[in-house]
């Protein structure tokens, strides 16, 4: 085996599990970003004046099912019709839902955008997955392991990245 594909793996499953996770880990600011500037609910948020908990009116689950759904339901089809794609269209279409995620959840004023954003990261990582994967195949087995590990690396680097940039004061919105 040689390195330069281990190497690539494990950054090919970082690379393809980042935003997802940085979406998890976005989700509460995601909602709670939309309901403050959105012209429809602002000053509306009075539901938590008597409550230590900082709630939002839609469930942050609604981001988890966003961030999954989508990927499963790509996941679930795509053995009848995969094959007839070549590698490189799913590459680029991969890399085009990842980057529209971030900068639809960065621009977007309403939760429905946002959500959006939130599917495309997860088509992202979805036939990301199904593509790299299947390109393992083609390489020493050990490639597998390094691109399981790259993913859990991306679900460390994914939170702590998100954590890390709101910690030192960047918002919500620009992290």
């Amino acid at each position: 085996f040689a390195w330069r594909n281990i190497i690539a793996f494990w950054f090919l499953g970082l690379c393809n599990n980042f935003g997802y996770v940085v979406m998890l880990s976005a989700a509460h600011d995601i909602l709670k970003q939309e309901q403050h500037q959105g012209n429809s609910t602002v000053g509306q948020n009075t539901f938590n004046k008597s409550n230590q908990y900082d709630c939002n009116p839609i469930s942050t689950g609604a981001i988890l099912l966003a961030d999954i759904l989508p990927a499963l339901t790509v996941k679930m089809t795509a053995p009848y019709f995969i094959q007839s794609i070549h590698y490189s269209v799913k590459v680029a279409a991969v890399v085009l839902f990842g980057a529209a995620s971030f900068l639809i959840v960065a621009f977007s004023y309403s939760v429905e955008v946002s959500v959006l954003g939130v599917v495309c990261a997860s088509l992202a990582s979805g036939l990301g997955e199904l593509s790299f994967l299947g390109l393992t195949s083609f390489y020493h087995r050990s490639s597998v392991s390094a691109w399981s590990s790259g993913t859990g690396g991306a679900g460390v680097l994914g939170a702590l990245s998100y954590a890390g940039l709101l910690q030192i004061g960047v918002s919500a919105r620009n992290s």
